[in-house]
């Protein structure tokens, strides 16, 4: 990489730095493009140059996470389609326990920020809460099919799903606010263990 695109990629750097301080300090509805290219120590002008407004620049900090967390989704399904033993449900699970410990912590920011915006008003809130419903639709058709093909216990799909994101995206945010729950590494086997082993064992009595 040359000298000129060390300093556009340094650049978009320093305006995804400015936009995740004040979004997070601030607000997304409160920031405005002034406020994040001065924080950048950038021109206006150049701000256009990498995005076309604020709206995709949040996109783009929050989709360094989201998309990841997706990818692995859909990679688990996959095999998960293919498991055919308890054993290979496990294995699927830790699989996606560390993919998504990979995507917060090496973007606790972003993801502290799609949580917090979740109840934005307008446009993004929309957004948001629309992709966390594509995920937990996602999460509860991939428990209906290991459901359906008897690899979990018999229980109602949208209440395990749920209960399982629901756990997971309470770890996640006492983490990214500060909560000392040990090494991240740990949280996502603990997790699987816990709800692998209630979900995987014999049937409920």
């Amino acid at each position: 990489m040359g000298k000129r695109e060390d300093n556009k990629a340094r650049k978009r750097t320093d305006l995804e730095q400015a936009a995740l301080e004040l979004f997070l300090r601030q607000g997304y509805v409160a920031t405005s493009i002034e406020q994040i290219v001065a924080e950048a120590s950038v021109a206006r002008g150049t701000f256009y140059l990498y995005f076309d407004d604020k709206e995709s620049l949040f996109r783009s900090l929050v989709g360094a996470v989201l998309d990841p967390v997706v990818d692995a989704l859909v990679d688990t399904r996959m095999t998960l389609d293919a498991a055919a033993s308890s054993a290979e449900t496990q294995a699927a699970y830790a699989f996606l326990a560390a993919a998504l410990a990979t995507a917060v912590t090496e973007h606790p920011e972003a993801t502290l920020l799609f949580y917090r915006e979740q109840r934005s008003p307008g446009t993004i809130g929309d957004w948001l809460r629309s992709r966390q419903g594509q995920l937990d639709q996602f999460v509860v058709e991939l428990v209906r099919s290991l459901t359906e093909r008897g690899l979990i216990r018999a229980l109602a799909p949208e209440v395990a799903a749920l209960a399982i994101v629901g756990a997971i995206d309470r770890l996640v945010y006492a983490w990214l606010s500060g909560v000392d729950l040990g090494d991240p590494a740990a949280i996502g086997p603990a997790v699987v263990r816990l709800f692998g082993e209630g979900l995987v064992h014999g049937p409920l009595a």
